[in-house]
């Protein structure tokens, strides 16, 4: 290891000095070379042996036997003596072991002075000396060998520490510590030259000294500094993350104890040429970074009211306040960035900071915080109102078409990564939508960022099957209803933009030519573009489904689901009916007027009808109790048509109640929708009674096993007999069985015959030796010929439910992508040609398992197809 770091030093310095001319001539002897030498106490080259010093040199220089050799021999005596003096130590050991300076007085003495002035000037001191050096030279060459040998050794020592504090501390100490040695020796020689010359000298040597080290610094010594730089720039600046858990006074006191640390490190910097144009690169990353993160750390999230007074809509955009956010941030530049920028480039000399740098600093703060926002406004969509906020600061930012065009991408790629999935709902879609269009009205009055971003959303919204009836069932919810328990499942926020008058603002006055609010378009607007006044909610939310008429129609469908219903007033459907006649016109819901007057009169008629059949001659001890709604066939939604055999009760009620209906009505004629209606059966069973509110084929099916009670036969029927007995569509006694099997009136034998359960007893009895009978049960039956009864459900293994649960999804997929409602023969077609393994189940296993979800409440049957419950 110490071999190879040898060889990488030497290396290293043989580099440094091709390229700096470091061979440094050394200090020349007492006496010149010569063939013979004096004798002792006899002076060189002369007979003056007895002479003092000083005597004996001022005649040599006047002895006429060679008066080049005499001022060369001074020279280099002279040379020694100034040379030995301030020749650097040879070796280091540690950091800060240059050993100590010499002393001052040692070297005050009249020979180093008369000495040095015979080197500094012998031009005129010694005109006939051949060889000369120049001094100041020599001791720059002598300073780049020594730093080279010596210091560089050291600053890799301290490269190695583990602590970024101590390699910057230790490094700076070596530094400083050559830096007097250096600087010592420097200072014996200009003492004897002018003022003016002297200080030339030393600014070129300190210029020399910070290029040799300013090119030595390592990436180690880099990184140590960045650290510790940054930490204390992150205090002064104020960042959150480096002042978390201080406050008030000790907040103060942590900053302008930071700020102290700061200066004495770029003072010391200075002086040791660490300070150049790395440290200055440096120190701008550093400033850069931390303005981004300070921005971050401040102000992400932080969207509440910014208590400025925005004016309200149809105002010039620029005549809005400037936020709270944005004064925070722009007085932070000017006060706490812009000062810290200015005491460090003070210390650097070369470096200025202008007014107009910290303007530029402002600008490009503003343009931070305006891409912070712009990457949370997904977030503020959502979160509106309460991130009002944040929408200021981006109606302040956002003027320029670049921007607007960095939002709107940004957006779009946030809509189609957050919300246009299958994973979101369309309700979530919806409410999404709507806070979309108030926040954007906010954000821009003109529209067209809105039109930009809500294209995507609006293309995907009309492939939701769903999405209409959710506006529309929305708009019919009641405002008494519970708003928690009704946000879950419905869009409550329309039911008070309804009320809202702007709703309903006539598109006429948006041509108003005495508009004294009008501003031109924006300059990204499309060629179509048209300026419109009202933040119409609803209006954009049906516009996105398609056309006025798919609203109508499934207004109208929905409306007469709930005029069908049990409930007894409809105040509420019609008050929405008469605000939305005021967005349509009158004429494009005369369907809904008619369908309403109907349930109307048919309360009276049916009223009529059974005073009738208490007078009618037919009617016997019997009470009536058939009621009916009807309905004109020209304006209901087309409902369909599911005949089966109802109850001979019920159908002779039905011919009462039609013979006099055509009494009152002569020119109308009725026809049934038995499939639509509701029936209360009351139960009486051994253990029990059950009384149930059922759709009427489902009570026409129980009916049959209480008709065999009544003709004393054993109340047991296969499905292939009650399909005949009653002429019932195949899925709609599938599902009726399985309604009475859930709710434990009837049980499947293994016969594949359907009977009742008269005492629950039985039931779980039955139950029980079905398990016990089940594939892996020790148990034998009792009777080897008997069938082998299904497994329960509970038992079922856990492949299996995986094996259900992803023909699901397949059933789900082609109800939700394909068609909305299919027979059960296309299903079972579908499910044959998409899964590739293979679709293994029958007919009658597939219908099995679509009665189980009818049961569970995921899908309905209607006209003999499946089709998803609408939720």
């Amino acid at each position: 290891m110490m071999t190879t770091e040898t060889r990488w030093n030497a290396g290293k310095r043989r580099v440094f000095q091709s390229v700096f001319q470091t061979a440094v001539s050394q200090p020349t002897p007492y006496s010149t070379p010569s063939v013979r030498f004096t004798e002792q106490s006899q002076a060189f080259g002369g007979p003056l042996a007895h002479t003092p010093q000083k005597r004996a040199a001022a005649a040599y220089l006047s002895s006429p036997v060679n008066p080049h050799a005499s001022d060369q021999t001074r020279f280099d005596r002279s040379w020694h003596i100034v040379t030995s003096r301030i020749a650097l130590p040879p070796s280091v050991a540690a950091e800060d072991s240059f050993g100590p300076l010499p002393n001052s007085q040692e070297a005050e003495d009249e020979d180093f002075d008369d000495a040095l002035r015979d080197v500094l000037d012998p031009g005129s001191r010694l005109p006939l000396a051949d060889d000369t050096e120049d001094v100041l030279s020599w001791h720059t060459q002598q300073v780049r060998l020594h730093f080279v040998s010596h210091v560089l050794p050291l600053l890799a020592v301290c490269d190695t520490y583990t602590d970024q504090a101590q390699v910057l501390l230790g490094s700076m100490r070596t530094l400083e510590a050559a830096h007097r040695q250096y600087l010592f020796g420097l200072s014996l020689i200009i003492r004897a030259i002018d003022q003016t010359e002297a200080d030339q000298a030393l600014k070129k040597f300190r210029r020399d000294l910070h290029a040799i080290v300013g090119n030595s610094v390592s990436s180690s010594l880099m990184d140590a500094l960045r650290t510790v730089l940054g930490q204390l720039m992150t205090v002064i600046l104020g960042l959150p993350s480096a002042l978390r858990g201080s406050h008030g006074e000790q907040k103060r006191s942590k900053i302008q104890e930071a700020r102290r640390e700061m200066t004495q490190l770029v003072e010391s910097l200075c002086k040791i040429g660490l300070a150049g144009e790395r440290f200055q690169i440096l120190f701008a990353e550093l400033l850069n970074n931390i303005m981004a993160t300070y921005i971050y750390e401040t102000f992400a999230g932080r969207w509440g009211p910014s208590g400025d007074v925005i004016p309200k809509a149809h105002a010039p955009e620029h005549a809005s306040a400037q936020p709270r956010c944005i004064r925070e941030l722009s007085s932070w530049v000017e006060d706490n960035y812009g000062r810290m920028a200015v005491e460090v480039t003070n210390h650097l000399g070369n470096v200025q900071v202008a007014w107009a740098d910290v303007e530029k600093w402002k600008e490009i703060a503003v343009g931070r915080l305006a891409s912070l926002r712009i990457s949370e406004l997904f977030d503020i969509v959502i979160s509106w109102p309460d991130s009002e906020g944040g929408i200021n600061d981006l109606r302040y930012t956002v003027t320029t078409p670049q921007r607007r065009l960095q939002l709107t991408d940004a957006f779009s790629t946030a809509l189609q990564k957050r919300l246009l999935h299958s994973g979101r709902s369309t309700l979530d879609i919806l409410r999404t939508y709507i806070s979309m269009i108030k926040t954007f009205q906010r954000l821009d009055h003109s529209r067209v960022l809105l039109d930009r971003v809500a294209y995507s959303l609006q293309l995907y919204l009309c492939t939701r099957e769903d999405t209409v009836r959710i506006i529309v069932t929305s708009l019919l919810t009641s405002p008494k209803e519970d708003r928690l328990e009704a946000r879950k499942t419905k869009l409550v926020e329309l039911v008070e933009l309804l009320h809202e008058p702007d709703q309903y603002r006539s598109e006429r006055q948006d041509d108003d030519w005495d508009d004294l609010t009008w501003v031109p378009a924006p300059v990204d607007a499309g060629a179509n573009y048209k300026r419109r006044k009202s933040e119409d909610v609803i209006g954009t939310l049906i516009g996105a489904v398609g056309s006025p008429e798919v609203f109508i129609k499934e207004f109208q469908s929905i409306i007469g689901e709930r005029l069908l219903s049990e409930q007894t007033g409809y105040e509420q459907e019609i008050g929405v009916l008469s605000l939305l006649k005021k967005r349509f016109g009158e004429s494009s819901l005369q369907s809904c007027d008619v369908m309403i007057k109907d349930i109307q009169d048919s309360r009276r008629l049916d009223g009529v009808i059974h005073r009738g059949a208490m007078n009618h001659p037919g009617r016997g001890q019997r009470d009536w109790t058939i009621h009916t709604k009807i309905l004109s066939r020209l304006f209901w939604p087309d409902m369909g048509d599911e005949p089966f055999v109802v109850p001979s009760s019920v159908g002779d009620m039905q011919k009462s109640y039609e013979n006099i209906f055509e009494h009152l009505k002569p020119s109308r004629k009725l026809r049934w929708l038995n499939h639509l209606g509701q029936a209360t059966v009351e139960l009486e069973l051994e253990d029990r009674s059950i009384s149930e509110v059922v759709r009427t084929y489902e009570a026409a099916v129980i009916n049959a096993f209480s008709e065999d009670v009544f003709k004393g036969r054993a109340p047991t029927w296969t499905f292939e007999e009650i399909w005949q007995h009653l002429q019932i569509d195949e899925d709609l006694l599938a599902a009726a069985l399985q309604f009475w099997v859930d709710k434990m009136v009837l049980r499947k034998l293994p016969s594949e015959e359907y009977t009742v359960i008269e005492r629950l007893a039985d039931a779980e009895q039955h139950a029980a030796a079905s398990a016990s009978n089940a594939p892996g049960s020790t148990q034998i039956a009792p009777h080897d010929n008997a069938p082998s009864p299904r497994k329960a459900k509970s038992g079922m293994s856990e492949k299996e439910k995986a094996q259900r649960q992803v023909y699901w999804q397949f059933i789900v997929g082609m109800l939700t992508n394909s068609s909305s409602q299919m027979p059960l023969g296309q299903i079972s077609m579908m499910m044959k040609m998409l899964i590739a393994d293979g679709f293994p189940w029958s007919n009658e296993e597939l219908q099995e398992f679509l009665a189980d979800k009818v049961a569970e409440g995921e899908m309905e049957l209607a006209g003999g197809k499946y089709k998803l419950v609408r939720k």
